[in-house]
Protein backbone atom coordinates (compact mmCIF):
# COMPACT_ATOMS: atom_id res chain seq x y z
CA UNK A 1 0.00 0.00 0.00
CA UNK A 2 1.07 3.28 -0.89
CA UNK A 3 2.44 5.99 1.35
CA UNK A 4 2.96 3.69 4.33
CA UNK A 5 -0.40 3.81 6.06
CA UNK A 6 -0.05 0.00 5.88
CA UNK A 7 2.30 0.49 8.72
CA UNK A 8 0.24 3.36 10.68
CA UNK A 9 0.36 2.17 14.28
CA UNK A 10 -3.11 1.25 14.67
CA UNK A 11 -2.62 -2.23 15.86
CA UNK A 12 0.09 -4.13 17.92
CA UNK A 13 3.01 -4.73 15.10
CA UNK A 14 6.35 -5.90 14.66
CA UNK A 15 9.36 -5.29 12.33
CA UNK A 16 10.25 -8.27 10.34
CA UNK A 17 14.15 -9.92 10.94
CA UNK A 18 16.87 -8.41 8.37
CA UNK A 19 16.66 -12.13 6.84
CA UNK A 20 13.39 -12.21 6.64
CA UNK A 21 13.31 -8.80 4.50
CA UNK A 22 15.90 -9.82 2.30
CA UNK A 23 14.09 -11.55 -0.62
CA UNK A 24 11.82 -8.52 -0.80
CA UNK A 25 15.03 -6.31 -1.30
CA UNK A 26 16.96 -8.70 -3.35
CA UNK A 27 18.58 -6.99 -6.51
CA UNK A 28 19.82 -7.81 -9.62
CA UNK A 29 23.66 -8.94 -9.37
CA UNK A 30 25.87 -6.71 -11.59
CA UNK A 31 29.01 -8.70 -11.72
CA UNK A 32 29.95 -7.16 -15.44
CA UNK A 33 29.31 -3.60 -14.23
CA UNK A 34 31.64 -4.61 -11.41
CA UNK A 35 34.43 -5.81 -13.13
CA UNK A 36 34.76 -3.21 -15.82
CA UNK A 37 34.26 -0.12 -13.06
CA UNK A 38 37.19 -2.21 -11.21
CA UNK A 39 39.32 -1.68 -14.51
CA UNK A 40 38.63 1.90 -14.57
CA UNK A 41 42.08 3.20 -13.31
CA UNK A 42 44.06 1.02 -15.55
CA UNK A 43 42.30 2.40 -18.49
CA UNK A 44 42.22 5.57 -18.26
CA UNK A 45 43.77 7.91 -15.71
CA UNK A 46 42.13 10.98 -14.02
CA UNK A 47 38.92 11.13 -15.35
CA UNK A 48 37.26 12.86 -12.46
CA UNK A 49 39.52 15.57 -12.15
CA UNK A 50 39.62 15.79 -15.90
CA UNK A 51 35.85 16.47 -16.54
CA UNK A 52 34.77 19.32 -14.33
CA UNK A 53 31.55 19.56 -15.72
CA UNK A 54 28.93 17.19 -17.34
CA UNK A 55 29.51 19.14 -20.90
CA UNK A 56 33.08 19.05 -20.66
CA UNK A 57 34.59 16.72 -23.24
CA UNK A 58 37.53 14.08 -22.59
CA UNK A 59 39.92 12.93 -25.02
CA UNK A 60 42.41 9.88 -24.19
CA UNK A 61 44.94 9.81 -26.07
CA UNK A 62 47.51 6.78 -27.17
CA UNK A 63 50.63 5.41 -29.32
CA UNK A 64 49.28 3.75 -32.61
CA UNK A 65 50.77 -0.16 -33.56
CA UNK A 66 52.85 0.90 -36.66
CA UNK A 67 52.60 -2.77 -38.36
CA UNK A 68 55.45 -3.00 -41.79
CA UNK A 69 57.35 -6.23 -42.97
CA UNK A 70 61.40 -5.87 -42.01
CA UNK A 71 63.64 -5.37 -44.68
CA UNK A 72 66.49 -7.75 -45.63
CA UNK A 73 69.54 -6.08 -45.94
CA UNK A 74 71.04 -2.36 -44.51
CA UNK A 75 70.84 0.53 -46.59
CA UNK A 76 73.21 4.07 -46.89
CA UNK A 77 70.30 6.26 -47.69
CA UNK A 78 67.00 4.72 -45.12
CA UNK A 79 63.77 6.51 -45.25
CA UNK A 80 61.13 6.15 -42.68
CA UNK A 81 57.23 6.53 -41.66
CA UNK A 82 56.68 8.91 -38.90
CA UNK A 83 54.13 6.81 -36.69
CA UNK A 84 50.45 8.60 -35.55
CA UNK A 85 48.84 8.39 -32.80
CA UNK A 86 44.79 7.60 -31.92
CA UNK A 87 42.48 8.66 -29.28
CA UNK A 88 39.12 7.81 -27.95
CA UNK A 89 36.51 10.20 -27.02
CA UNK A 90 34.86 9.51 -23.89
CA UNK A 91 31.08 9.32 -24.04
CA UNK A 92 29.00 9.86 -20.91
CA UNK A 93 25.29 8.36 -19.99
CA UNK A 94 23.66 9.14 -16.62
CA UNK A 95 21.22 6.84 -14.61
CA UNK A 96 19.27 8.95 -12.21
CA UNK A 97 16.48 7.65 -9.68
CA UNK A 98 14.07 10.19 -7.76
CA UNK A 99 12.22 9.51 -4.52
CA UNK A 100 10.13 12.18 -2.26
CA UNK A 101 9.43 12.07 1.90
CA UNK A 102 7.68 14.50 3.99
CA UNK A 103 8.49 15.53 7.47
CA UNK A 104 5.28 14.51 9.07
CA UNK A 105 5.00 11.23 7.35
CA UNK A 106 5.81 8.67 9.48
CA UNK A 107 5.38 10.16 12.59
CA UNK A 108 2.88 7.54 13.60
CA UNK A 109 4.68 4.55 11.72
CA UNK A 110 5.54 1.56 13.22
CA UNK A 111 9.07 2.65 11.11
CA UNK A 112 11.34 5.72 11.85
CA UNK A 113 11.98 8.61 9.58
CA UNK A 114 15.73 8.08 8.85
CA UNK A 115 15.09 4.25 8.65
CA UNK A 116 12.76 5.20 5.97
CA UNK A 117 14.61 7.59 4.52
CA UNK A 118 17.98 5.08 4.54
CA UNK A 119 15.76 2.69 2.62
CA UNK A 120 14.81 4.77 -0.20
CA UNK A 121 18.26 5.89 -0.88
CA UNK A 122 19.49 2.21 -1.09
CA UNK A 123 16.28 1.21 -3.10
CA UNK A 124 17.24 3.96 -5.72
CA UNK A 125 20.74 2.96 -5.48
CA UNK A 126 19.59 -0.65 -6.56
CA UNK A 127 17.70 0.34 -9.68
CA UNK A 128 20.29 2.52 -10.93
CA UNK A 129 22.88 -0.14 -10.53
CA UNK A 130 20.32 -3.00 -12.35
CA UNK A 131 20.28 -0.51 -15.17
CA UNK A 132 24.07 -0.30 -14.82
CA UNK A 133 24.51 -4.01 -15.39
CA UNK A 134 21.85 -3.86 -18.32
CA UNK A 135 24.02 -0.79 -19.77
CA UNK A 136 27.54 -2.61 -19.28
CA UNK A 137 25.82 -5.86 -20.87
CA UNK A 138 24.61 -4.08 -24.03
CA UNK A 139 28.10 -1.76 -24.70
CA UNK A 140 29.78 -5.50 -24.33
CA UNK A 141 27.90 -6.96 -27.17
CA UNK A 142 27.63 -3.75 -29.41
CA UNK A 143 31.10 -3.43 -29.28
CA UNK A 144 32.29 -7.21 -29.64
CA UNK A 145 34.75 -8.18 -32.92
CA UNK A 146 33.06 -7.93 -36.43
CA UNK A 147 36.24 -10.04 -37.70
CA UNK A 148 38.79 -12.31 -36.76
CA UNK A 149 41.42 -13.87 -38.49
CA UNK A 150 41.25 -17.77 -39.54
CA UNK A 151 41.08 -19.32 -36.56
CA UNK A 152 42.69 -23.10 -35.99
CA UNK A 153 40.05 -25.54 -34.27
CA UNK A 154 37.12 -22.97 -34.50
CA UNK A 155 35.20 -20.62 -36.49
CA UNK A 156 33.91 -17.02 -36.40
CA UNK A 157 30.12 -16.75 -37.54
CA UNK A 158 30.60 -13.69 -39.33
CA UNK A 159 26.43 -12.93 -39.16
CA UNK A 160 26.18 -12.91 -35.79
CA UNK A 161 29.75 -11.85 -34.76
CA UNK A 162 30.63 -14.83 -32.38
CA UNK A 163 33.08 -17.38 -32.26
CA UNK A 164 31.76 -20.94 -32.11
CA UNK A 165 32.95 -23.82 -30.47
CA UNK A 166 31.68 -26.90 -31.94
CA UNK A 167 29.95 -29.65 -30.00
CA UNK A 168 32.57 -32.04 -30.41
CA UNK A 169 34.68 -29.86 -28.18
CA UNK A 170 31.63 -29.26 -25.83
CA UNK A 171 31.79 -33.06 -25.62
CA UNK A 172 35.36 -32.89 -24.33
CA UNK A 173 34.78 -30.20 -22.12
CA UNK A 174 37.21 -28.20 -23.88
CA UNK A 175 35.35 -24.86 -24.52
CA UNK A 176 37.97 -22.75 -22.29
CA UNK A 177 40.90 -23.83 -23.83
CA UNK A 178 39.68 -23.71 -27.43
CA UNK A 179 38.90 -19.82 -26.03
CA UNK A 180 42.75 -19.08 -24.68
CA UNK A 181 43.66 -20.65 -27.87
CA UNK A 182 41.26 -17.90 -29.95
CA UNK A 183 42.67 -15.11 -27.60
CA UNK A 184 46.77 -15.89 -28.48
CA UNK A 185 45.83 -16.75 -31.82
CA UNK A 186 44.76 -12.92 -31.99
CA UNK A 187 48.04 -11.98 -29.58
CA UNK A 188 46.77 -11.58 -26.54
CA UNK A 189 47.84 -12.75 -23.73
CA UNK A 190 46.68 -15.48 -21.19
CA UNK A 191 45.23 -13.14 -19.06
CA UNK A 192 41.20 -12.69 -19.72
CA UNK A 193 38.16 -11.48 -18.37
CA UNK A 194 34.94 -13.03 -19.00
CA UNK A 195 31.55 -12.48 -18.67
CA UNK A 196 29.64 -15.96 -18.87
CA UNK A 197 25.77 -16.46 -19.33
CA UNK A 198 23.92 -18.70 -16.97
CA UNK A 199 24.42 -21.77 -18.69
CA UNK A 200 28.18 -21.22 -19.77
CA UNK A 201 28.70 -20.29 -15.94
CA UNK A 202 27.25 -24.23 -14.59
CA UNK A 203 29.69 -25.47 -16.79
CA UNK A 204 32.55 -23.68 -15.61
CA UNK A 205 31.76 -24.42 -11.59
CA UNK A 206 31.67 -27.70 -12.71
CA UNK A 207 34.89 -28.00 -14.97
CA UNK A 208 37.01 -25.67 -12.61
CA UNK A 209 35.71 -28.01 -9.66
CA UNK A 210 37.52 -31.12 -11.88
CA UNK A 211 41.13 -30.41 -10.62
CA UNK A 212 44.66 -32.69 -10.79
CA UNK A 213 43.33 -34.37 -7.98
CA UNK A 214 40.19 -36.20 -10.09
CA UNK A 215 39.89 -38.72 -12.66
CA UNK A 216 40.24 -36.04 -15.54
CA UNK A 217 41.90 -32.61 -14.44
CA UNK A 218 40.08 -29.87 -16.63
CA UNK A 219 40.88 -27.24 -14.51
CA UNK A 220 44.08 -26.50 -16.35
CA UNK A 221 41.60 -24.22 -18.85
CA UNK A 222 40.77 -21.74 -16.35
CA UNK A 223 44.72 -20.43 -15.28
CA UNK A 224 44.58 -16.65 -16.12
CA UNK A 225 41.15 -16.59 -16.48
CA UNK A 226 38.63 -14.26 -14.39
CA UNK A 227 35.55 -15.41 -14.20
CA UNK A 228 31.91 -13.64 -13.29
CA UNK A 229 28.21 -14.68 -14.59
CA UNK A 230 25.75 -12.20 -15.41
CA UNK A 231 21.99 -13.19 -15.60
CA UNK A 232 21.47 -10.34 -18.12
CA UNK A 233 24.21 -11.68 -20.72
CA UNK A 234 21.81 -14.12 -23.12
CA UNK A 235 22.58 -14.51 -26.67
CA UNK A 236 19.14 -16.05 -27.94
CA UNK A 237 21.14 -17.46 -31.04
CA UNK A 238 22.82 -19.97 -28.51
CA UNK A 239 20.61 -21.94 -26.22
CA UNK A 240 23.87 -23.70 -25.03
CA UNK A 241 25.60 -21.11 -23.49
CA UNK A 242 27.45 -18.37 -24.39
CA UNK A 243 30.27 -15.65 -23.06
CA UNK A 244 32.23 -12.71 -23.40
CA UNK A 245 35.67 -12.60 -23.86
CA UNK A 246 38.44 -9.64 -23.31
CA UNK A 247 42.38 -9.16 -22.66
CA UNK A 248 42.23 -8.36 -18.88
CA UNK A 249 41.50 -4.83 -17.89
CA UNK A 250 41.32 -3.66 -21.68
CA UNK A 251 37.83 -2.56 -20.99
CA UNK A 252 36.66 -0.50 -18.34
CA UNK A 253 33.43 2.30 -16.94
CA UNK A 254 34.69 5.10 -15.49
CA UNK A 255 32.02 6.43 -13.13
CA UNK A 256 31.47 10.33 -12.13
CA UNK A 257 29.70 12.82 -9.78
CA UNK A 258 29.73 16.40 -9.90
CA UNK A 259 32.42 18.45 -8.01
CA UNK A 260 29.66 19.96 -5.66
CA UNK A 261 28.44 16.43 -5.36
CA UNK A 262 31.57 14.98 -4.00
CA UNK A 263 32.76 18.13 -1.62
CA UNK A 264 28.83 18.75 -0.51
CA UNK A 265 27.03 21.96 -0.92
CA UNK A 266 23.85 23.60 0.37
CA UNK A 267 21.05 21.94 2.61
CA UNK A 268 18.54 19.78 1.72
CA UNK A 269 15.96 21.23 4.45
CA UNK A 270 15.62 24.48 2.37
CA UNK A 271 14.37 25.07 -1.10
CA UNK A 272 17.37 25.79 -2.97
CA UNK A 273 18.53 22.53 -1.71
CA UNK A 274 21.50 20.72 -1.61
CA UNK A 275 24.62 18.51 -3.19
CA UNK A 276 26.05 15.61 -1.31
CA UNK A 277 26.91 11.59 -1.96
CA UNK A 278 25.05 8.55 -0.43
CA UNK A 279 27.63 4.78 -0.64
CA UNK A 280 26.15 1.96 -1.46
CA UNK A 281 28.31 -1.75 -2.57
CA UNK A 282 31.24 0.10 -2.85
CA UNK A 283 29.97 3.15 -5.35
CA UNK A 284 29.57 6.94 -4.37
CA UNK A 285 26.44 8.19 -5.87
CA UNK A 286 25.37 12.04 -6.48
CA UNK A 287 22.72 12.96 -4.44
CA UNK A 288 20.39 16.08 -5.03
CA UNK A 289 17.43 16.88 -2.82
CA UNK A 290 15.50 20.40 -1.43
CA UNK A 291 12.60 21.07 0.37
CA UNK A 292 9.58 23.19 0.00
CA UNK A 293 6.15 23.82 2.14
CA UNK A 294 3.39 21.36 1.23
CA UNK A 295 0.25 19.79 2.06
CA UNK A 296 0.24 15.85 2.41
CA UNK A 297 -2.37 14.62 4.05
CA UNK A 298 -4.19 13.23 0.84
CA UNK A 299 -0.70 11.13 1.52
CA UNK A 300 -0.70 10.10 4.93
CA UNK A 301 1.43 13.20 5.90
CA UNK A 302 0.29 16.21 7.26
CA UNK A 303 -2.03 19.56 6.31
CA UNK A 304 1.44 21.74 7.52
CA UNK A 305 3.99 19.45 6.35
CA UNK A 306 7.51 19.55 4.76
CA UNK A 307 7.92 17.61 1.40
CA UNK A 308 11.85 16.64 0.60
CA UNK A 309 12.62 15.54 -2.89
CA UNK A 310 15.54 13.86 -3.63
CA UNK A 311 17.46 12.50 -6.56
CA UNK A 312 20.13 10.11 -6.85
CA UNK A 313 22.26 9.66 -10.01
CA UNK A 314 25.57 8.12 -11.57
CA UNK A 315 27.61 8.91 -15.25
CA UNK A 316 29.61 6.57 -16.79
CA UNK A 317 31.54 6.07 -19.25
CA UNK A 318 32.37 2.76 -21.17
CA UNK A 319 35.54 2.38 -22.88
CA UNK A 320 37.58 -0.52 -24.41
CA UNK A 321 41.27 -0.39 -25.36
CA UNK A 322 41.06 0.57 -29.27
CA UNK A 323 42.77 -1.54 -31.68
CA UNK A 324 44.13 0.70 -34.95
CA UNK A 325 45.62 -2.36 -36.16
CA UNK A 326 43.27 -4.99 -37.16
CA UNK A 327 45.02 -6.14 -40.30
CA UNK A 328 44.11 -10.14 -40.53
CA UNK A 329 43.74 -9.67 -36.70
CA UNK A 330 40.12 -9.02 -34.70
CA UNK A 331 39.05 -5.88 -34.49
CA UNK A 332 38.09 -5.30 -31.13
CA UNK A 333 39.03 -6.25 -27.83
CA UNK A 334 35.79 -7.64 -26.77
CA UNK A 335 35.14 -11.01 -28.33
CA UNK A 336 32.16 -13.04 -27.85
CA UNK A 337 32.15 -16.78 -27.74
CA UNK A 338 29.38 -19.21 -27.68
CA UNK A 339 28.70 -23.42 -27.48
CA UNK A 340 27.44 -24.37 -30.88
CA UNK A 341 24.87 -27.02 -31.16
Amino acid sequence: MANFDVSNLLTAQTMVSDKYKTPEMRIKPAPAFSLLTANSDILITSAETLRTREDRAIEAHMLARTKRSSGTARAASHTGTIDDTTKVTLSWTTKSDKFAISLKLLDKSLFDFNTVLANKFEQACMNILEDKETEAIAYLRAQRATQQPTLKGISFNSTNDVIEIDAADAEAKRFFSRLRSAMRQNYFGSAVDLIADSSMAVNVEFLAAQGAGNATNYGYQFQGLSIAESVELNNTDYANGSVIAMPSGSVGALNWIPKQNRTGWGDYNNYVGGYGTFSFLGYTFAVHGYSQRSDQSGSNGDVQDVLMEFEVSLDSSFNKAPLAYTTGRTDSVIIEFAQAS
